[in-house]
């Protein structure tokens, strides 16, 4: 990911494990409609094609790359564009997180094994840079949309997965601290 030094540090809204616990068990309940639906939203306004063609290499991407470096926007993938690798990798983990998220409430042990793609992604991404990218991501989309106002939804979700991804961060790196990770 790139580091942009105009970023300031910002308070974070989640600042506990109990917080991020709340907050995730009230996220989860219906996670559908709060969290994937606004992907697909947000997919549906950018208007790219190659974006879905790219969600749908992801997994053979992730074989032949590093994350960390499908994120960081500067891969060459044939017949895709750099920002486009980029916008897919940000999509992609996130339905990731919200998928090993949902899987949480079934297991509540963070140190389980079956997380170790969860820490992968935590690993790959600072949460600073994950909200970023995607709120990038909006005003770009909000910046070339005269109708301002449809936009109400698209903003609404950032905040949902802003809480969340504080929340799993939070959640994960206070969890590893407590538990013995095997990995």
């Amino acid at each position: 990911m790139k580091n942009n030094k105009n970023f300031k540090k910002e308070k974070t809204l989640v600042k506990s494990v109990d917080q991020a616990n709340t907050v995730l068990h009230m996220l989860l309940q219906n996670s559908k409609k709060n969290l994937e639906s606004g992907i697909s939203e947000l997919l549906n306004k950018l208007k790219n094609p190659k974006l879905d063609l790219l969600l749908d290499r992801y997994p053979d991407l992730l074989q032949e790359y590093d994350l960390e470096e499908l994120l960081a926007g500067s891969l060459e993938i044939t017949d895709s564009k750099m920002q486009d690798v980029k916008t897919a990798g940000l999509l992609s983990c996130l339905q990731l997180l919200i998928h090993f998220c949902y899987e949480l409430k079934e297991n509540p042990n963070p140190a389980d094994k079956r997380f170790d793609s969860l820490r992968y992604i935590l690993k790959s991404i600072t949460c600073c840079q994950f909200v970023h990218e995607l709120l990038f991501l909006i005003i770009i989309e909000l910046e070339s949309d005269p109708e301002l106002h449809e936009h109400i939804d698209l903003m609404t979700w950032f905040a949902l997965v802003r809480l969340f991804l504080e929340s799993v961060y939070s959640y994960f790196n206070s969890s590893d601290k407590n538990f013995k990770n095997t990995t």
